[in-house]
């Protein structure tokens, strides 16, 4: 198979396909578009490079050989091109290695390996390409590293993505969310707990730190915890010794630390909630990831790559984007990320009896991931708030994981809150679940 190119620049054309045999893959180049047509065939080619001058070439190809991968490269927007065909757009001028990485996602069909296309990154855009180049090099070091950005964007992807570059790729990989932990319960997960040392300890635990000895421990949403816990975390980092609860001395570990939060870091330091030094150790190397809704150049390629992945697990197979479902992809704001984009994608390829995913199917999900209305004027921020999480809960059927994502806080400060109107007798009105005798029953 071989990777088309199209391009009316004939020294655009050589630099492309000295760049395509670079990783090892065949170019077939034009600047003629006749020349280009009478050879382009599925059967021949998986992947074309088509300059943005022949906007009518990339949707004719795509509507006669829907499954030929298009690239659209030129020195627009690139949206247009999207909507007619393309599945992603690289403006001029492009970095040699943005363009391969770009061609390595799309060589990645059904048949690749499973592990290989779990942990693929599916990008186009320059910010995630950036990010991209900071984490290749950060990932063999044994620096700390401290991911920011908003839920379902894809921080413990990347967490994981540095352990498995890393020289401690064969030890063990440990994740603890903080956030779905109780206070009084992340201590010993952490540290670990020597049997009798309080009721319910009939053995000893080895704590994440312990079991992330010579790989990497991820902490996971860091800014959830508590002061006193944030002090001891503190000490660890610094003397590399842990105590387990009940212990008679320290224990030696060796680890690497990944921390991640969906919170506004500098603003939890500022109101005393976060440590400023604790901060400083972890935030060795940062990592800010953009919301999807910032980075449309992405939407489309892992639209695609969702597709396959659903098709790859299902046995089932590929299905197409309508122009309709792309529009309506690239129009939406996707408040949960990259995760609602993977649900909505995943929900489209089961649902749709056709071959080709179209708009409507896309809306289905779209519209279901958030509330059907907003609060009336004049109520109180409180009040707002209050209608806001429980109109997002009502609208995912109560559940509190896909809630909390939505609204973009941890699934404990969701607990809390609605633990809050529990205590204060606040009605629900439609959202919650009413007793015969008016009590509300938290789902």
């Amino acid at each position: 198979m071989a990777i088309a190119i199209l391009d009316p620049d004939k020294e655009m054309v050589n630099v492309l396909s000295q760049v395509i045999e670079d990783i090892g893959q065949k170019p077939a180049g034009f600047s003629d578009k006749g020349k280009f047509l009478d050879i382009i065939n599925p059967k021949s080619h998986n992947i074309a490079i088509i300059s943005d001058v022949f906007k009518d070439v990339v949707e004719g190809v795509k509507e006669v050989y829907p499954e030929i991968e298009l690239i659209a490269i030129g020195q627009g927007d690139g949206k247009n091109l999207i909507r007619v065909g393309a599945t992603c757009y690289l403006k001029k001028p492009f970095k040699v290695e943005d363009i391969q990485q770009t061609i390595i996602v799309l060589l990645k069909g059904p048949k690749g390996d499973r592990a290989q296309l779990r942990e693929e990154f599916v990008m186009a855009d320059p910010k995630m390409m950036d990010i991209l180049k900071i984490i290749s090099k950060v990932a063999p070091t044994q620096a700390p590293v401290f991911i920011q950005g908003e839920s379902g964007t894809g921080k413990e992807v990347i967490a994981r993505y540095i352990h498995n570059h890393s020289k401690r790729a064969k030890g063990a990989y440990i994740g603890i969310n903080l956030a779905a932990l109780p206070d009084n319960l992340i201590e010993s997960e952490l540290f670990g707990f020597e049997k009798g040392a309080f009721t319910g300890a009939y053995t000893t635990r080895i704590g994440k730190f312990e079991q992330a000895h010579e790989g990497t421990v991820l902490l996971d949403e860091i800014t959830e915890i508590s002061p006193a816990l944030q002090a001891k975390l503190l000490r660890v980092l610094q003397e590399r010794q842990i105590d387990r609860i009940g212990g008679k001395g320290p224990i030696n570990v060796d680890f690497r630390v990944i921390s991640t939060t969906n919170r506004d870091i500098d603003k939890y330091i500022k109101e005393g909630k976060f440590r400023r030094d604790l901060y400083f150790r972890l935030n060795v190397i940062p990592i800010n990831i953009p919301p999807l809704r910032s980075r449309k150049p992405d939407i489309i390629p892992l639209a695609v790559h969702f597709i396959r992945k659903v098709a790859l697990r299902e046995g089932m197979e590929e299905k197409i984007l309508s122009e309709g479902a792309k529009k309506a992809l690239l129009d939406y704001s996707w408040p949960g990320n990259v995760r609602e984009l993977e649900n909505a994608l995943e929900r489209a390829m089961i649902l749709t009896d056709d071959t080709e995913i179209t708009e409507s199917c896309i809306m289905v999900g779209m519209e279901a991931s958030l509330p059907d209305s907003l609060p009336r004027a004049g109520l109180t921020i409180n009040e707002m708030e209050r209608h806001l999480i429980l109109s997002t809960l009502e609208s995912v059927g109560w559940n509190r994981t896909k809630a909390a994502s939505l609204l973009g806080i941890s699934i404990r400060t969701l607990r809390n809150k609605l633990n809050e109107y529990k205590e204060k007798g606040q009605n629900f009105d439609t959202q919650g679940v009413k007793t015969s005798n008016n009590k509300i029953l938290y789902p």
